[in-house]
């Protein structure tokens, strides 16, 4: 299963809070992630997420997992999507975004590095 740890990545109200939507294009792919749904406990939220290869639209949940001081990033596994390049990257935007919101953030654990190195923050 695809995921991504980011240490350091603050509190999920805070990004939340900073959440704007996502959108990229490039050549005949789309990704989108559209809405942030904060569960009230504060401690995991769920992403709408769309992305659009080869004419081929996706629906599915990115699910965020805090933990003491990381969040866990992977496919809500009830919209288990086929895990395509677009799926992944659509999770690295999401990834690269809780980096941005959190500049002293990095990544830990993960099997989508490739795709990190192509939306890493500056």
């Amino acid at each position: 299963m695809p995921h991504v740890v980011v240490e350091g990545a603050g509190d999920l109200q805070g990004l939340y809070q900073s959440f704007a939507p996502i959108l990229q294009r490039a050549g005949g792919e789309i990704l989108k992630v559209q809405e942030f749904y904060l569960a009230k406990s504060g401690r995991e939220a769920l992403l709408d997420a769309v992305v659009i290869e080869q004419g081929v639209s996706r629906s599915f949940f990115i699910q965020l997992k805090q933990h003491d001081t990381t969040v866990t990033v992977r496919l809500l596994p009830a919209t288990d999507p086929e895990k395509t390049p677009a799926v992944k990257k659509a999770m690295a935007l999401v990834a690269g975004f809780i980096r941005r919101v959190c500049p002293a953030s990095r990544y830990g654990k993960t099997n989508l590095q490739e795709y990190l190195d192509a939306s890493s923050p500056v």
